[in-house]
């Protein structure tokens, strides 16, 4: 998968891959959708460092390392008020789970095009302005 110059917002579930063990194809996806500095929300940057303590049993400072990288290789976008009244609105209309309504407004509010995500309906286009894509369906 090439880099895009598309603004792409990244989940959690596609960033946890680069803890896999290197050469891993799902691994190199997401090393290449880094390189353009995709945005993530505070959120995602949080769900991140409780994977790698919870389930990935990372010591405290390894897993701070982890997403401390994080905030070098991609945008971390807040959460306003105004995200939280549009992930309501989202959970609403789209029926998404309440976080990843949070995802999604993140990403529309960031003016991102793209949103990868391995959990929400893949090619699913939200407001007209944002594809959800699981990037590495076409590689299955």
């Amino acid at each position: 998968m090439k880099p895009t110059s598309v603004k792409c917002f990244l989940d959690s579930n596609i960033i946890l891959y680069l803890n896999e063990n290197d050469g891993t194809y799902k691994k190199d996806i997401v090393t290449n959708i880094l390189l353009p500095k995709p945005f993530v929300s505070s959120q995602v940057i949080f769900e991140c460092l409780n994977v790698c303590l919870k389930k990935f049993k990372y010591p405290k400072e390894k897993a701070i390392m982890f997403v401390l990288y994080l905030f070098e290789t991609c945008t971390v976008v807040s959460e306003e008020k105004e995200t939280c009244i549009l992930a309501l609105d989202l959970f609403s209309k789209y029926h998404f789970q309440p976080y990843d309504s949070k995802i999604v407004a993140s990403a529309l509010n960031s003016g991102c095009r793209t949103l990868y995500s391995e959990d929400m309906q893949n090619g699913l286009v939200v407001n007209n302005k944002l594809t959800i894509t699981n990037p590495f369906l076409q590689f299955n």
